[in-house]
């Protein structure tokens, strides 16, 4: 697989999509594919972005497997060919790994996200028997290697290095406990395997080479996180870290704090979508929605950084 030819696609802020509920929580496709099409008609475009379906922030360990293929489904008929879209395949199951990799490839999706399995404690064996499954199991498509360190295992380059020898690993998306190792990891994949920002270094990845990263800002306020990306792109690096520090990072600290008191990804991008007249709606347990208190707080943020909209 050409590494070239999958940077060029997989480029750009990379957005994990909500998965919205009706008041009785079953699944609110109709919001969702709203969602999709403003992010992507405010400017999510290839070259330009990539949609994450069935991520954490999409809220995958809340939906049954089902759910999850539909989710997918939804997404990627949403963004029409505009924008490309990688599926999350990760899961403690590796049968339902390959089955959601197989589904990936049906619907027509770019890529898979896959990281090494949780609960059980992972090592370099589990970690690449599970790679190599979901590889001989499919034909097509990309699969973006994710080293999610907090749940338990952290990805050794080494190993990060054995998985790109499978020929159609081609993505990483990276983060690492210390700094200085999340660079190495960049600057040593960054000929090989598209590399996207998972740590909000959006700078450091993309001089060391790195493609894009990942932001739940973008689904709010697209044009702020697109106009990072342009700044990128043109070598203006001073501008783009001034964007960040000014903004980006006042939204993530809102948004972190929100992630640790409602326990997920999803609620605090859902209240910021509520407070600016879009559709964000309930959460799944065990998970609940921002309190009136954290709403007030954010939307306190929001106004703060120029938010557009926010009521």
């Amino acid at each position: 697989m050409n590494i070239a030819e999958v940077k060029q696609v997989l480029r750009g802020p990379m957005v994990p999509v909500l998965t919205h509920y009706k008041s009785d929580l079953s699944i609110d496709h109709a919001s969702i594919r709203e969602n999709v099409r403003t992010i992507v008609g405010r400017g999510l475009v290839q070259g330009q972005g990539v949609l994450l379906a069935g991520g954490a922030g999409g809220d995958f360990p809340m939906l049954t497997l089902e759910e999850r293929k539909q989710v997918a489904k939804t997404i990627l008929e949403a963004a029409d060919g505009r924008t490309p879209v990688v599926v999350g395949a990760q899961d403690t199951n590796v049968s339902h790994s390959i089955e959601m990799a197989r589904w990936a490839e049906e619907i027509g999706a770019h890529g898979i996200q896959l990281s090494a399995t949780y609960y059980y404690q992972a090592n370099e064996e589990t970690t690449w028997r599970v790679f190599e499954a979901v590889h001989e199991a499919t034909s097509r498509i990309v699969i973006m290697a994710y080293n999610a360190y907090w749940e338990g295992y952290d990805m050794p380059l080494d190993v990060v290095s054995r998985l790109a020898e499978l020929p159609r690993c081609r993505s990483l998306k990276w983060s690492a406990p210390e700094s200085s190792r999340y660079q190495r990891g960049v600057a040593r994949f960054a000929d090989t395997m598209a590399v996207v920002d998972n740590q909000g270094m959006y700078v450091m990845n993309h001089l060391l080479g790195g493609v894009g990263f990942i932001t739940h800002l973008c689904t709010i306020w697209p044009e702020h996180e697109l106009s990072i990306w342009r700044l990128l792109e043109a070598g203006d690096y001073a501008a783009a870290q001034r964007k960040v520090t000014d903004v980006t990072w006042i939204w993530n600290e809102s948004y972190g704090r929100l992630c640790s008191s409602t326990g997920a990804e999803g609620p605090g991008v859902k209240a910021a979508l509520d407070l600016c007249g879009r559709p964000g709606g309930p959460s799944r347990l065990p998970v609940r929605a921002a309190n009136d208190e954290e709403r007030s707080a954010l939307r306190a943020a929001l106004q703060r950084i120029g938010v557009p909209g926010v009521q």
